[in-house]
């Protein structure tokens, strides 16, 4: 159960020495969300949430009710990093059903005093959702409709495509419209009219809670997606390249 926690860490590594066995060690408690449950609410402290499988979303709700969705988490993702340190700002919710291993927070804050390597693994975790979160503002303040729905789509796609879990132009979106709107910061109406006339353009549908993208070249040149606003951070070596890869 503990080799995802351990995959996704690394990924912001390296992880040091003894890291490994000490996780491996831990115990991991699992739970499961359906549909619109609330995974974690707004002001919880951190216990190290790891999404194993299905969507969710990170959002606010206004006191009169209206929400602002900005960020989507696929499986793998450490998904209340924002409350590590400080009491979290947002609830996380389930977009679709979903299943999260957790660590507790007395486990965690011990594995922190101990492990230099987690922390600048967390830290680095940090930086990459603040580098995506970059990409969403400039979304929301400078793309048209159409932009930031084709980046949104591809930034699902892709990220879903990496794990493995997307292929040939589908992957699972169990968005309604409303869901897209409130990320998108666009109202249901506009929403429908942009979906319509990517779906006309042949670019991508979204469909029985799957995404289909009919054309990425095109629809990743309307977004201007740029991958590297989604890849983790790591420790690299100085000169050490970064693989660009094509979605399939």
């Amino acid at each position: 159960m503990n080799r995802l926690l351990i995959a996704s860490l690394d990924r912001f590594g390296p992880l040091g020495a003894g890291l490994r066995e000490q996780l491996t060690a831990c115990v991991l408690k699992s739970e499961t969300f359906e549909a619109g449950e609330v995974i974690a609410p707004a002001g919880g402290r951190a216990q190290l949430r790891l999404l194993a499988r299905g969507l969710a979303v990170k959002q606010t709700v206004l006191a009169d009710g209206a929400r602002q969705i900005f960020s989507v988490a696929t499986p793998g993702d450490l998904i209340d990093l924002a409350g590590l340190f400080v009491g979290a700002d947002h609830e996380i919710r389930a977009l679709g059903p979903c299943e999260v291993r957790r660590l507790g927070g007395r486990e965690l804050q011990a594995l922190l005093h101990d492990q230099a390597s987690l922390q600048a693994a967390l830290l680095r975790a940090v930086l990459t959702e603040a580098r995506a979160q970059r990409n969403w503002m400039i979304s929301l303040g400078r793309r048209s409709a159409a932009a930031r729905t084709a980046n949104f789509f591809c930034e699902v796609y892709w990220r879903q495509q990496t794990l493995a879990l997307a292929k040939d132009g589908r992957c699972a979106l169990p968005a309604v419209q409303s869901d897209i709107a409130d990320a998108l910061g666009l109202s249901v109406v506009h929403i429908h009219r942009v979906l319509r006339g990517l779906r006309d353009e042949g670019l991508a549908v979204v469909k029985n809670g799957g995404l289909q993208i009919l054309d990425w070249d095109r629809l990743a040149a309307l977004g201007n997606f740029d991958p590297e606003a989604f890849r983790p951070q790591t420790d690299q070596a100085p000169g050490a390249s970064v693989r660009t890869t094509r979605p399939t």
